[in-house]
């Protein structure tokens, strides 16, 4: 087998994007857990406050949401699907877009309360940049 056919590149732990990657999906995971026990809590820090306490089960499908997607990045870490984890980031960017956009456009929204959605939105995107543009490791000199 030929010198170049063995130098395959593997993304790891030692790639910033790796441990930013982990590190959005734990956030993802957390804020699921808090939304599940703290909803009305949640709702507010959303920046759409629900007023009756009837009405938590939205905050609760959102839970759900963030719960899925945060399991779902740290499966594809673990799995070191770094193509999907681009994909996927990519397409999950229109997630806090959209969020800012309702957050804005109910019940007399103001910007500073949609702030944290779009900027989320630019930290996803930025992590799908670091996920294309970082190498992965050379395991051809023992590291993996």
């Amino acid at each position: 087998m030929s010198e170049k056919l063995r130098k395959v590149k593997r993304w790891g732990p030692k790639s910033l994007s790796f441990w930013l990657t982990i590190l959005c999906a734990s956030g993802l995971i957390c804020l699921g857990i808090n939304r599940f026990i703290h909803p009305i809590a949640a709702s507010r820090a959303f920046g759409l406050e629900i007023l009756n306490p009837l009405d938590s089960g939205y905050v609760r499908v959102k839970a759900t949401r963030d719960l899925a997607l945060g399991i779902s990045i740290i499966v594809f870490v673990i799995l070191r699907i770094k193509k999907v984890l681009i994909a996927f980031s990519l397409v999950s960017a229109i997630i806090p877009l959209i969020d800012g956009i309702m957050v804005l456009t109910q019940y007399g929204g103001e910007f500073k309360n949609s702030l944290q959605h779009f900027i989320t939105m630019i930290g996803v995107l930025l992590i799908a940049f670091l996920l294309w543009r970082e190498k992965g490791m050379d395991i051809s000199k023992g590291v993996s």
